[in-house]
């Protein structure tokens, strides 16, 4: 009985002690990875256990990025424990927005968090050399530090499209690929422009 009850608590400290690690947040603009931009953005770790089947959680630790957006602190976490870090959103994002990050318990963490600003866009296109009602045309777009989008639907004929209003995109450079299928043949062209942050721009695509 009394081994029982020294390896009960034995292994009580082992998943309830708590051991001291660093994080540091780096918090930067995706194109130019200057993080000014982002000075006295607020970041939170949340601290969650489940005793009975029922999640609890608690905030363990908040601050604000300095002036390079940056933050360092040292956090004492239980190994039975989750520990996930967030940044509060900037204003006029378009990439990164509100992203967690879980703590690594046998590690010191190094987070970096990348935004890109938000730009404006508008997009044209037009079979300018159009055989017949055949032709095939459908797309694909990249918009800054994101991964390419779906293929849009095929469009067909002599077809022409513009976009009534400007929509958000991330600044830097966007690129539209455009698979072609006319009089039998089938080519790609990529087309390409590059917006600034909070930028206007339109896109001419003649296929």
């Amino acid at each position: 009985m009394k081994n029982l009850i020294y390896i009960s608590f034995i292994i009580f400290f082992a998943v309830s002690c708590k051991k001291e690690t660093s994080v540091v947040i780096q918090a930067k603009d995706y194109n130019t990875g200057d993080g000014t931009a982002y000075a006295g953005q607020e970041y939170a770790v949340s601290e969650s256990w489940t005793p009975f089947q029922e999640t609890k959680s608690k905030i363990v630790a908040t601050g604000f990025l300095d002036d390079n957006g940056k933050a360092s602190f040292n956090l004492k976490m239980k190994n039975n424990r989750k520990y996930v870090l967030g940044v509060s959103e900037p204003d006029n994002i378009c990439y990164g927005g509100l992203v967690q990050h879980y703590l690594d318990h046998d590690k010191n963490n190094t987070v970096n968090f990348k935004y890109a600003q938000c730009s404006y866009l508008k997009i044209n296109l037009n079979n300018v050399n159009c055989f017949d009602n055949n032709d095939q045309m459908h797309f694909r777009s990249k918009h800054g530090p994101e991964e390419w989008g779906s293929w849009s639907t095929y469009r067909y004929g002599c077809y022409s499209l513009s976009s009534p209003d400007y929509f958000e995109v991330p600044y830097g450079w966007t690129v539209y690929e455009t698979e072609v299928i006319r009089n039998s043949i089938t080519y790609i062209q990529r087309d390409s422009l590059f917006l600034d942050k909070s930028g206007f721009g339109e896109l001419y695509i003649n296929y």
